[in-house]
């Protein structure tokens, strides 16, 4: 089950709104979990188990961390306790990885990922690292711990929340104002615009492009790339939008995830717009526990090429990934040691720069395989042909051109207009006039993606494969 699935759309998000509106906040946290539950089982099955182990074993063992603070098996149990939650999510994604290149086959044996167990593990072990830093105390209420892993905006995909983000809000948050159901349904139906009239039809140009069936030419691969930026933003954004719409709706602010990062004008302030919680997960818990900018120049340049190479083993261990993750690394590290980070001006020449980088990086990061991303590059760095392969042609259609043309018309807005457009629909407190047209173009929005999604075929989200 998805966001914009019609199960979702018109039998499950209405079911659990009129179920849990009436309701006190005990019970309204029951009837969430248990909710929440549902939406898991009926995309995992009997992986529900795996994540439910790696839940309840990291509340008993932060509830344990906390009672050793100070003692010398603290420090054992605690490391113990990461290697127990991250255990899953590493024997699942890497172990097969590892036979295949001991066994020296060509393809590793496909497991299938848990649904969300990514995110699931990231959030468990922020909260177990936050108790043994003294951040946060451990939840003594299990029902609170769970619906915190398992509250279903943000199950699959992200934004990645933090215990102390939210630890309130489930012990006692208000009653949703009216404010919050126009803002979460606005925002929900933004992010399903995004995704089912955006996306999708970018995706299905983007997919074209790299069918393997066909000698791709130049224009394809420009265009197919372009189709693919297109689609991961609006795709992953619109997840984001959903998840926060949603989470508004039951009273919970989850923490931005975009912030128009394809206005960028350097890779630094890439990374700082894009997927923005799982930056400053990396940041927090790998980064600057590497040492950080803290021990100069050399230890600063080395956490921060380890930081993103574990981050690209995260989305895959494949060469594809690992290159992707080495073009932004090397982009970063140049910044570093020339200063640019910090420059502010030359925005008309940085940006187009910015916006070729962008393209360019996402060829390997959609390839299957080291084959599929030269064959795509090789394509667009030198001319192959002279006219469009069939195979591309027949998906241009007027709905694909148009989403491609309106998602990359976004990358060029000002970061004002971008801002109050295309990445989020905020009602502000500062007139009723703009409070009310952001709601009828939230609302609208909502219509028109839950349109598409009655006439579309089913498209799950990308980073559900994470």
């Amino acid at each position: 089950m998805v966001f914009s699935s019609i199960i979702f759309l018109f039998l499950f998000l209405p079911a659990i709104l009129v179920l849990v509106y009436p309701l006190p906040r005990r019970l309204q946290n029951v009837t969430l979990l248990a909710a929440s539950a549902v939406f898991y089982v009926w995309g995992a099955g009997e992986q529900t188990w795996i994540i439910l182990s790696v839940s309840l074993v990291s509340w008993v063992t932060a509830l344990g961390i906390f009672k050793l603070q100070g003692k010398k098996s603290g420090g054992f149990f605690f490391f113990s306790s990461l290697l127990v939650v991250a255990g899953p999510l590493l024997a699942v994604k890497y172990i097969p990885v590892i036979q295949s290149a001991l066994d020296n086959s060509s393809a590793p044996a496909q497991l299938y990922l848990p649904l969300g167990i990514s995110f699931f593990t990231f959030h468990a072990i922020s909260y177990i690292v936050d108790v043994r830093r003294g951040t946060i105390e451990p939840s003594r209420n299990v029902i609170h711990y769970l619906l915190y892993l398992f509250l279903f905006p943000h199950q699959i995909a992200g934004p990645i929340v933090r215990f102390s983000e939210i630890a309130d809000e489930i012990a006692a948050r208000l009653k949703p104002t009216t404010d919050d159901i126009l803002y979460g349904l606005s925002r929900f139906g933004w992010g399903l615009a995004k995704k089912t009239m955006i996306a999708d039809n970018a995706g299905a140009i983007a997919a074209a492009a790299w069918s393997q069936d066909w000698q791709i030419d130049t224009k394809a691969a420009w265009l197919g790339a372009t189709a693919y930026t297109v689609q991961i933003y609006f795709d992953f954004s619109g997840y984001s939008d959903m998840a926060l719409g949603l989470a508004r709706l039951f009273g919970f602010h989850f923490p931005e995830n975009f912030a128009g990062p394809y206005r960028s004008r350097s890779a630094t302030e890439f990374w700082a717009r894009w997927h923005m919680t799982l930056s400053r997960w990396f940041r927090d818990y790998v980064y600057i526990p590497l040492g950080g900018n803290r021990h100069g120049r050399l230890r600063e340049y080395a956490a921060l090429l380890l930081t993103f190479a574990l981050t690209s083993l995260w989305h895959g261990a494949t060469w594809p990934f690992l290159i992707w993750g080495g073009l932004w690394s090397g982009l970063l590290l140049i910044e570093r040691i020339t200063g640019l980070r910090n420059v502010q001006g030359w925005a008309w020449l940085r940006r187009p720069f910015m916006i070729f980088f962008i393209i360019v990086s996402w060829v390997p990061f959609r390839s299957p395989t080291t084959d599929s991303m030269m064959q795509m590059w090789n394509a667009m760095f030198h001319q192959t042909g002279i006219g469009l392969n069939p195979i591309v042609t027949t998906n241009l259609t007027p709905i694909g051109l148009a989403a491609v043309s309106i998602g990359f018309a976004t990358f060029f807005l000002p970061q004002a207009i971008g801002k109050r457009t295309f990445d989020f629909i905020a009602l502000r407190p500062d007139g009723s006039l703009r409070r009310t047209l952001a709601s009828v173009v939230g609302l609208l929005a909502l219509i028109g993606g839950a349109t598409f999604s009655l006439w579309s075929s089913f498209s799950p989200f990308l980073y559900y494969q994470f």
